[in-house]
């Protein structure tokens, strides 16, 4: 897979995510806001951006991460 094939995915993966997290109302849109702009100056996970924030605990991001590979494996 290519970088930008590879890029693409992981985009297209978050994207995902974020609805999910709106969705659920796990997060409202203020906060899913603060959080990708640190994720933009730290270039790390989202969801370890949620957890640095508090936005979820620690049993919130265990369902959430079990949520993202369910989700990554239906996708291949």
């Amino acid at each position: 897979m290519n970088y930008q094939m590879s890029t693409f995915v992981v985009e297209s993966h978050q994207e995902k995510l974020e609805r999910h997290l709106l969705e659920s109302a796990i997060l409202d849109h203020e906060q899913l806001s603060v959080a990708k702009r640190l994720q933009t100056r730290q270039e790390g996970p989202l969801l370890m951006i949620l957890l640095q924030l508090s936005f979820i605990d620690i049993k919130q991001f265990s369902r959430l991460l079990d949520w993202t590979v369910r989700t990554k494996l239906e996708s291949f």
